[in-house]
């Protein structure tokens, strides 16, 4: 039914006789626990309202078999009324089923901002559980289909990841974020732990990789006992990292990807012999994977272990004694350099220009620096540019006015070439953040020197643009990563005893160093 609320004061008996309206004592009027809004706020204002001009609007109310009445619309109204002292309120009573309530009140609610996310979901699982189809709910509620079944997931939520979040103002996007969860509670309560705090993007990264990352390895598995290989859980050890074990090599470790081409490819480089396999599965995230291992004679591994660390030595003092001319010529050209720009300083005015001059200087070095690494197998230089300006870097015109390789120009040095004769400050800018964020990888927060040398100053930079470092960042910035101290037999005390010592064979998530797969 289709009840009309009209805004009007109620004057006498005769007007709430011909408008079914009754004046009800307030202690016969109960809250509905149904009502979708948990909190009816602070009503000290409507309180004072109401003592100085009366109820404006009248509340509607259901009675109940025991001679009382439920309220259904007015339940702000009716507490401001008991604040203001007021014994009786006016209302239009009618027969409501319990769908009917929920419906009117979830109508009533959604319309008003004060209404949380959290409690209009509640409101549409209600009325699921009355048995109102989505489609119905959303037609009489006047929503959409889709908003009404992404509120129905977010009512999902578990009351563990509801308190988590606690007094924290969620956004309708943050609780729909969190509400792709709901393969995953765990992820879910640290996401709402999160949610509102600075932390937040951070947390919803590290919850769609840890996501991938659960969904990819249920999918190995299955695959493997498809193909009926046997593989057995490791364990990590006390360094929270895994050690090979024994008489075994790692040669793959598998975070991603098509697991049977995985090993069929191994097969194939290993003349049709199957993998022994190991999953870990716990532990830290960079530490995870599917190992594939093949068997190996430790006498035989040492003694070619040996042999490549004397043709190492050997090369070593080769290099030494090719390199030492052009090293001597360095050092002396660096100082006459050197002497040259000390007497540039020196002088007490500067020439016109030096601005432009410092700009173009400065964009060329960064240029020819990270164009002078693109050989290098882990560059991202080229695709930091490409990012930072939007400019495409790949090769474009008719494959017949293509020029020979020998003349080809890079694309690169192209589109920045361009960029420095239009703005050279712009262009400077962005060649040296490309060059101090290509200079921070790995390895550079697995030491104190090279963080406060690369990253720190990086960060320095970006914050003075207001970039809000996490937490994470924060404690990596102060040294979280870096390993302590060697211990008396001489290891690394952050990593396994023995961490993949032989490990030298293809990796798809990880190198043959023994070093923390996808270390972050």
């Amino acid at each position: 039914m289709e009840i009309a609320i009209i805004e009007r004061p109620v004057a006498t008996d005769e007007d709430m006789e011909e408008s079914n309206i009754v004046m009800l004592d307030v202690g016969l009027i109960d809250p509905n626990p149904a009502n979708p809004r948990r909190d009816v706020g602070d009503v000290s204002e409507l309180a004072d309202s109401i003592r100085a001009q009366g109820i404006r609007q009248n509340l509607l109310v259901t009675p109940t078999p025991q001679g009382r009445y439920l309220l259904v619309i007015g339940h702000r109204r009716l507490a401001a009324a008991k604040l203001a002292g007021l014994s009786r309120v006016p209302a239009v009573v009618a027969d409501l089923s319990e769908r009917e309530q929920r419906e009117l009140m979830l109508v009533e609610n959604s319309q008003r901002a004060d209404l949380t996310v959290i409690e209009e979901a509640d409101g549409y699982q209600g009325l699921l559980d009355l048995g109102v189809g989505v489609d119905e709910a959303a037609q009489r509620t006047g929503r959409s289909t889709s908003l009404v079944r992404r509120r129905l997931k977010i009512a999902a939520i578990g009351e563990n990841a509801r308190s988590k979040a606690g007094t924290a103002q969620l956004s309708i996007d943050d609780w729909e974020t969190i509400a792709d969860f709901d393969r995953h509670p765990d992820l879910q309560e640290r996401l709402a732990e999160a949610a509102g705090g600075k932390n937040w993007n951070m947390a919803v990264k590290h919850a769609r990789q840890e996501r991938t990352w659960r969904e990819w390895l249920d999918t190995a598995r299955a695959e493997l006992k498809r193909m009926g290989i046997d593989a057995a859980d490791e364990q990590p050890n006390t360094d929270n990292w895994y050690d090979s074990p024994k008489g075994l090599r790692r040669t793959t470790m598998l975070t991603t990807g098509d697991i049977a081409k995985a090993i069929d490819a191994w097969r194939d480089s290993h003349d049709g012999a199957t993998p022994v396999v190991g999953v870990r599965a716990e532990g830290a995230s960079w530490a995870r994977g599917i190992a594939l291992y093949e068997t190996v004679d430790e006498e035989a591994e040492t003694a070619a272990r040996e042999a490549r660390e004397a043709r190492w030595r050997e090369e070593r003092e080769r290099e030494e004694r090719e390199t030492a001319p052009a090293k001597e010529f360095a050092r002396a050209s660096r100082d006459l350099r050197i002497a040259f720009v000390t007497h540039l300083m020196e002088l007490k005015s500067q020439p016109k220009g030096i601005g432009k001059a410092v700009a173009m200087l400065s964009a060329r070095f960064a240029l020819d620096t990270l164009t002078e690494g693109f050989d290098h197998w882990n560059s991202n230089a080229e695709e930091i540019w490409e990012q930072i300006t939007g400019i495409g870097t790949a090769g474009g015109g008719d494959a017949d006015d293509a020029k020979p390789e020998d003349e080809a120009e890079d694309p690169l040095r192209e589109s920045v070439t361009a960029m420095i004769a239009g703005d050279p400050q712009r262009a400077a800018f962005g060649l040296l953040y490309a060059l101090a964020e290509e200079r921070v990888s790995w390895e550079t927060w697995r030491d104190a020197a090279t963080i406060a040398e690369h990253a720190a100053p990086l960060y320095e930079a970006l914050e003075t643009f207001g970039y809000r470092t996490s937490d994470t960042e924060v404690e990596a910035l102060n040294g979280s990563l870096v390993p302590i101290d060697d211990d008396d037999n001489g290891r690394d005390t952050g990593i396994g005893q023995d961490s993949e010592p032989g490990d030298d064979g293809a990796s798809q998530a990880d190198d043959a160093s023994g070093e923390p797969d996808d270390a972050e």
